[in-house]
């Protein structure tokens, strides 16, 4: 541990940041969301998290290792990716220092994004979300935002607005609204959709449609093979009894 410090967040000096967390969560909203930015603005690794308590491990990216908490960057704004389970006790060391890192470089927004579980479906999946401020939840409401007034945020997303927070910076909570038990495409790009009108940032989320598209087709085609199953199975077991 240097200094102490059961953490280090190595960074290069970017002058007025736009900071996009996107940790793993529910319905892996965060993560697919901040992966897809990185790849579709063509941005490269910048930086990444070091600390003993880490697994011992490469995640292998093109066929080179890769450290597993990295950051990807482009012109002011870098993107934080996670390709494994952090425990909440080094989430806690994480988020201090990179808020500590954002402060000092005057970070213009810190925006994490995830999921919020329903635990089913409509028409139109919303995208929930919180300010540090009343005026930066009076902002996402003119995005098309519901505010979240109760409720808590777990993991580096709720750490990172609190941090965040505490040290005066516009940090911002966007999670899209989703099944829970899946991976899903289409609330990442709902989310995307309201980080694109909050930062300017140019991309389109037709590739997470379409990757959304291919995993529901996927589910309804077992869900159909289990119906027809399931359908067998009942006159089977009425043939025994008539």
């Amino acid at each position: 541990m240097e200094n102490g410090k059961p953490v280090k967040v190595i960074l290069p000096e970017i002058k007025k940041p736009i900071f996009i967390e996107g940790y793993p969560g529910v319905g892996l909203v965060g993560h697919i969301a901040a992966n897809f930015l990185a790849k579709e603005l063509g941005m490269e690794m910048i930086g990444y998290v070091e600390s003993p308590f880490l697994p011992p491990m490469a995640l292998i990216l093109g066929g080179k290792p890769n450290p597993p908490l990295r950051f990807y960057g482009r012109d002011n704004l870098i993107v934080a990716v996670a390709d494994i389970y952090v425990p909440p006790t080094l989430l806690n060391e994480i988020a201090k220092e990179i808020v500590r890192y954002l402060k000092e470089m005057e970070a213009s927004k810190v925006i994490s994004l995830g999921g919020i579980g329903i635990g089913f479906f409509k028409e139109k999946m919303d995208v929930w979300g919180v300010g540090a401020t009343e005026e930066l939840n009076q902002e996402l409401q003119e995005k098309g935002v519901k505010i979240l007034q109760y409720g808590s945020i777990m993991g580096m997303s709720g750490k990172l607005l609190w941090e965040a927070s505490r040290e005066n910076l516009n940090a911002y909570v966007l999670l899209g609204e989703t099944f829970g038990d899946r991976p899903d495409p289409r609330a990442a790009a709902n989310v995307v959709e309201v980080l694109k009108s909050l930062t300017g940032i140019e991309i389109s989320t037709e590739p997470l449609l379409k990757e959304a598209e291919m995993i529901e087709e996927q589910l309804r085609r077992m869900h159909d093979q289990m119906e027809e199953a399931r359908k067998k199975a009942e006159k089977q077991y009425e043939s025994i009894y008539l």
